[in-house]
């Protein structure tokens, strides 16, 4: 694993809102014992910014701009390709393989798989590296894929890409000339489709559909709650922004 890879996932993981909300708190706890007011406010704010991340109606209203930039997939399109983005998964042989993905990224199979059964003479592109797992995501769904009847055929693996970008340069020799279905979760899909513009095949830009798989915000929500699952909306809206920042920082 590149050790560039490796910074982005340590620093992006302390960049989220929990761990960044915890070390906060405990520098602020840490200065209290030399400059007691500053270090009880900065303490203070680390507490009051993870209630914020926390609550619902905050969570909802940055995440749902993000997952509502693109239509739902229309199935009467025609497409010759599928992509399938990788996501986190959990290897375990005592289970089924469809419970081995988290819940995103089974979404995210599951409307390819959707897509696919409109166009059965379509490709099945699944991606995804192995991780800290001892196979790859893009196996696994691989192998739900074919449980489902999708032929062998028809499903090609990319099981070394880490990240977006790779997944973009991947598949872009296979998806030359051919109308192709992209699919990711929602407040994922604008940094997915631009990764996969930029990619050139005999000098021809990709040109995929988007098909946003994965929607977990409300655009009104009457649920003012302070919850762990309004935090996980603020991370994956962090999450997003931070990727942004770093694709442009790699130009």
């Amino acid at each position: 694993m590149e050790l560039g890879f490796l910074l982005k996932k340590l620093i992006s993981m302390w960049l989220m809102p929990l761990p960044f909300c915890c070390l906060l708190i405990i520098f602020g706890l840490i200065i209290s014992y030399w400059r007691a007011h500053i270090g009880r406010a900065i303490a203070f704010s680390g507490v009051a910014l993870l209630m914020l991340f926390s609550w619902q109606p905050f969570a909802n209203s940055v995440l749902y701009p993000l997952e509502h930039q693109y239509q739902t997939f229309n199935i009467e399109q025609p497409v010759e390709a599928i992509v399938v983005l990788g996501n986190c998964h959990n290897v375990n042989n005592e289970i089924p393989p469809m419970a081995q993905l988290c819940g995103t990224g089974l979404y995210r199979l599951m409307e390819g798989y959707r897509i696919w059964q409109a166009n059965p003479e379509a490709e099945l592109l699944l991606s995804g590296y192995a991780g800290t797992e001892s196979r790859p995501y893009a196996e696994v769904a691989g192998e739900i894929a074919l449980s489902l009847g999708v032929p062998k055929e028809k499903i090609h693996l990319f099981p070394t890409a880490q990240d977006t970008q790779q997944e973009a340069l991947l598949t872009a020799p296979f998806l030359r000339d051919k109308v192709f279905a992209l699919v990711t979760s929602a407040s994922h899909m604008q940094r997915s489709m631009k990764w996969f513009q930029q990619q050139k095949v005999a000098g021809k830009s990709l040109e995929p559909i988007a098909a946003p798989a994965h929607f977990a915000a409300k655009e009104e929500s009457t649920d003012w709650k302070i919850e762990t699952s309004a935090l996980m909306k603020t991370e994956r809206t962090w999450y997003e922004l931070l990727g942004r920042a770093w694709a442009v920082i790699k130009g």
